[in-house]
């Protein structure tokens, strides 16, 4: 019997080892064949050690299948282009070169300037009456004055008043120190209570340290009650500051807008002036030496006119040129997120005017030899020159 149980042992245990062989000869037949899979996500970055021995494969769908830059057995870098729409590119970039050389021929193009008229100095028409300045520094003075009388108005109830917080801090003080009084004199009462009653001195002595405890936080609640009226009066003082100083501000509002009407009347009174005195020099010019300024004058305003064309000209290209460099950074890429080989590219397939692939990145160079497949077992999705790419079949 003992030899049966032997031989059953001894079968168990070489069917248990055969079993274990084999599956670690199966395990090292898949490891050796099969190659680890990265899940890329446009998203979330991957660290490059984690992608060193990681395969990744990328759907794409594109409006030509000539947007693919890259081919079966191909190396590429982090970065390097997978995917780019060439033509899009070329025109935008050749409308570019066209604005470019417009725009360096007009500021290449000079202008003729006029020459000032030699025969007599030219008499410049006075400018239009123009107060511009001294109204708006007049409206300013206005509204900072309506500002000032805003705020101190706003303001003045509130600053003519205790300050709410430290109000009640003192009344709270107040309310600590009237208990702390009172809680002494019970114990004093007491104590002399009990003296009539000759009680016994540990008892005594017991309440009398309750006494010297209930004097000492009556003394504490009193030097709280102080402090909170000391920073009433310290708030009191400050709300008194900032009123004088929304006071002065007003007043000084005041003077400014004064100031400003003075200016005006002042800058008005010089124009007449002014007006008065050119008009008795225009009477004492002669009738040639006002043909030759005005002739001078429309040279300018011609001139004037054709820089203002040019410049118009100019902003317009300038315009079209930012369009075109914006359309051109709009210009969606794919780019390959790690280093490795392109193992393979998926035929193309067409729907709806636009062109499906698959292309797969590894680590390791493309082999040639027929045997266990290197196929990824997962695969993500990213977006591509033109849309949504598509999920793995």
């Amino acid at each position: 019997m003992k030899f049966l149980f032997r031989y059953i042992a001894i079968a168990i245990f070489i069917t248990t080892f055969g079993v274990a062989i084999a599956q670690s000869q199966q395990a090292l037949k898949v490891s050796s064949t099969d190659i680890p899979v990265e899940t890329f996500s446009g998203s979330k970055k991957q660290s490059d050690n984690a992608n060193t021995d990681r395969a990744l494969r990328i759907n794409l769908t594109v409006d030509d299948t000539t947007f693919l830059k890259v081919k079966e057995g191909q190396e590429v870098k982090k970065g390097d282009l997978l995917v780019e729409n060439t033509l899009e590119s070329d025109r935008l970039n050749k409308q570019r070169q066209s604005v470019v050389l417009q725009i360096e021929n007009l500021k290449s193009k000079a202008l003729p300037q006029p020459f000032e008229p030699k025969a007599a100095p030219a008499i410049a028409n006075l400018p239009a009456a123009n107060f511009l300045e001294e109204e708006s520094n007049i409206a300013q003075a206005k509204l900072r004055l309506q500002q000032a009388q805003s705020t101190l108005e706003s303001r003045r109830p509130f600053l003519l008043a205790d300050n709410p917080e430290a109000r009640a801090e003192v009344e709270k003080a107040e309310a600590g120190a009237r208990s702390a009084s009172e809680k002494v004199q019970e114990q004093e009462q007491l104590i002399k209570t009990m003296q009539d009653l000759r009680l016994d001195s540990p008892v005594l002595r017991h309440e009398e340290a309750k006494l010297k405890q209930a004097i000492a936080e009556s003394e504490q609640a009193n030097s709280a009650f102080d402090q909170a009226k000391g920073k009433l009066a310290s708030s009191a003082i400050v709300q008194r500051q900032e009123l004088e100083k929304l006071e002065v501000a007003l007043q000084l509002a005041k003077s400014e807008l004064n100031l400003a009407h003075s200016k005006l009347q002042t800058a008005r009174d010089n124009r007449k002036l002014v007006e008065y005195r050119a008009s008795i020099e225009s009477a004492q010019r002669v009738e040639q030496q006002n043909e030759a300024n005005l002739a001078y004058t429309r040279q300018l305003q011609e001139f004037a006119q054709q820089q203002r064309d040019r410049d118009y000209q100019l902003a317009q290209l300038q315009i079209s040129l930012s369009s075109i460099d914006d359309k051109i950074s709009l210009i969606p890429v794919v780019r390959s997120p790690k280093a490795g080989y392109i193992r393979r590219v998926k035929p193309w397939v067409g729907s709806n005017g636009k062109y499906s692939t698959t292309i797969t990145i590894s680590s390791s160079r493309p082999s040639s030899k027929n045997g266990a497949s290197n196929r990824p077992t997962q695969t993500n999705a990213i977006s591509d020159a033109t849309s949504q790419g598509d999920t793995d079949e």
